[in-house]
């Protein structure tokens, strides 16, 4: 009886952690470049007995699995938005953060004249340092993520190279998984070369690979097996505690 209500508890963690994560995705449904989370994949373990510790079931999970599937590319019709067609991640520097991979690309100018998205996060440059962007009259970005500018004080007509996006497809040999701060790294916390595989699309947004139906029919699932989990508990218990005034009955 032990072994089964440890196991319905199990499974009881189980769905909690899956709920998390299914909130997470309802929650981001309409974030650009979001990528799903994916929801915790539990294999079952023995512990030995041999070291002295009674066996039990316990959990392990794939810790930061995402879906890195393309959402849709919404047109735009403003140049600074940004969508990667197909593989590939924009590199970028969260602010105070580490180096990352991002698929948003809802870029501007900032303050302080760089690069970023609508988070803060800097848009890092094929020579990984941050993208400086003069005052202009138009700009423009080729599929390879070429930065082209007609400066202010420019004679009109004439167009200056800025500096051109890093994109990178990730490396084979480098698993990439979700950080808790919510952007892509590889499982040793940096990020793949620059290779500018990846194709631009200037005047797009890629819309969250979310689909909110699936993920809500995954909630009440979830929610139902919780329940019934409980009720084996309830069960349980109270079977093992009629077994108990069974076994304290006088011949």
């Amino acid at each position: 009886m032990d072994k089964s209500i440890f196991t319905a508890l199990n499974s009881m963690q189980i769905l909690k952690s899956n709920q998390s994560v299914t909130s997470q995705n309802l929650s981001n449904t309409n974030v650009v470049g979001y990528k799903k989370d994916i929801q915790a994949n539990f294999g079952s373990i023995y512990l030995d007995r041999e070291k002295g510790i009674d066996p039990r079931v316990f959990a392990l999970a794939d810790v930061g699995a995402f879906d890195d599937s393309q959402g849709p590319l919404n047109p735009s019709e403003r140049k600074l938005d940004l969508a990667i067609d197909g593989k590939g991640y924009f590199i970028v520097k969260p602010d105070g953060g580490k180096l990352a991979l991002s698929r948003r690309g809802d870029l501007k100018v900032g303050a302080n004249g760089f690069l970023q998205d609508n988070t803060g996060a800097q848009i890092y440059s094929v020579d990984m340092e941050p993208i400086e962007v003069p005052p202009y009259r138009s700009i423009s970005f080729s599929s390879d993520g070429i930065i082209t500018i007609e400066p202010l004080n420019a004679e009109p007509g004439q167009s200056v190279v800025v500096g051109q996006i890093a994109t990178t497809d990730g490396a084979e040999d480098q698993k990439l998984v979700k950080s808790l701060d919510g952007y892509i790294r590889t499982e040793k916390g940096g990020v793949p070369e620059p290779d500018q595989q990846s194709k631009i699309l200037s005047g797009f947004l890629e819309g969250s690979n979310v689909k909110s139906v699936d993920q809500l029919v995954d909630g009440i699932e979830q929610s139902r097996s919780y329940e019934i989990n409980v009720k084996f508990i309830t069960t349980a218990k109270e079977l093992d505690e009629a077994s108990a005034s069974l076994m304290r009955m006088p011949n």
